[in-house]
């Protein structure tokens, strides 16, 4: 079995006085996960406001200071409520050069679109299923083949 920690999500900074925003807030959360029992950290990348962000420098860097203090895979999010431009999301994704996985919500829109550039950067697709109509959308979409 793999646990996975999510260790921030999409939560606002003033949503919790010990909610981890800036890397080294990140890298001290996931190395306790880590000695908890979680085989993967999963966590949202903040930009200096510490609002969430999917531009490549905020997650190529505390992508890899997390997974350097670790020592386990590091995913984030592709949520669509960071980036409601789709054009924008890919075009972020295709600087990305650290996560190990990214989340993909099929309920989004142009999560197909997001997938493919995941896939092209070599990066692994954790696919968001809600319901069975999302895992037919994945699987007519023709990106089950390989996740």
């Amino acid at each position: 079995m793999l646990l996975k920690a999510c260790i921030n999500g999409a939560r606002r900074p003033d949503d919790h006085p010990a909610l981890p925003v800036s890397a080294a807030e990140c890298v001290r959360d996931a190395v306790a996960c880590v000695a908890a029992g979680a085989g993967a950290i999963h966590l949202h990348p903040r930009d200096e406001a510490g609002r969430e962000t999917l531009d490549p420098d905020p997650i190529d860097a505390a992508v890899e200071a997390v997974r350097d203090a670790a020592g386990v895979p590091v995913g984030v999010s592709t949520g669509a409520w960071i980036e409601p431009d789709l054009a924008g999301r890919v075009a972020a994704v295709h600087g990305w050069g650290e996560p190990d996985f990214a989340s993909v919500n099929l309920s989004e829109a142009g999560a197909l679109e997001v997938m493919a550039a995941l896939v092209d950067r070599g990066i692994e697709v954790e696919a968001g299923l809600a319901g069975p109509e999302e895992v037919e959308r994945l699987v007519t979409g023709g990106m089950a083949e390989g996740l």
